[in-house]
């Protein structure tokens, strides 16, 4: 198995292990959940939490792999070093960025629970549910696909309704949260999961072209 389709595949093994990380965390506590509330949850699913930030570490570590083998093709595709593949890999970066201050987080909480303050736990909940992941999460994700987006829509190295599925979700990804409010408050989040959606399909496709090349 070539390089190339390792790289490519290795997009969609980061996807099922940063969701199957999603699932087992579980339903967490919000920001405005009382210390109580927050300090018997994480006493409770200490071990989901260890279990968490080691598959999303994971899958943040295969995740740049398939960015950086992406952007390796956009930009033979493109001719020009600091082409929209570069804003693709950067925003690549900043995702795993935050997948990896989240997954640390998530094992962090996983370690003191139960050995301290119940307002610690709760400020290590925000951070990582708030702060981390609602901004640093969804800025690498539109940063990435936008990336993706101009380059697919300009080369047509993938097929353009790829471009166009990247753009929209890029866009949404933008949008800030605690702006449109009600179920819409956290839309960004949305675009993590179409980020998914679309590294699979992505994945799949260059990998199957890797085969066939």
């Amino acid at each position: 198995m070539g390089a190339q389709r390792l790289g490519a595949l290795s997009g969609v093994v980061a996807i099922l292990l940063i969701f199957a990380g999603e699932a087992v965390a579980g339903s967490t506590p919000n920001g405005t959940s009382s210390v109580a509330k927050v300090a018997a949850f994480y006493d409770k699913h200490a071990t989901a939490q260890t279990t968490s930030g080691v598959l999303l570490s994971l899958g943040a570590l295969l995740f740049l792999v398939f960015s950086a083998t992406l952007a390796a093709r956009l930009r033979r595709v493109e001719g020009e070093p600091f082409g929209a593949s570069g804003l693709c890999l950067a925003g690549a970066v900043v995702l795993v960025v935050g997948l990896g201050v989240y997954a640390g987080l998530s094992i962090a909480i996983a370690d003191v629970a139960g050995h301290v303050e119940g307002s610690a736990l709760q400020t290590l909940s925000v951070l990582a549910n708030d702060s981390v992941f609602v901004f640093l999460i969804t800025i690498g994700t539109s940063a990435f696909l936008l990336g993706a987006a101009a380059s697919v829509l300009t080369t047509e190295v993938l097929p353009r309704w790829l471009g166009w599925l990247a753009l929209l979700v890029a866009i949404v990804g933008a949008i800030p949260s605690h702006v449109l409010g009600g179920t819409l408050d956290h839309i960004g989040i949305a675009a993590f999961a179409g980020l998914g959606v679309w590294t699979l399909i992505v994945g799949v496709l260059l990998g199957v072209r890797s085969t066939a090349a």
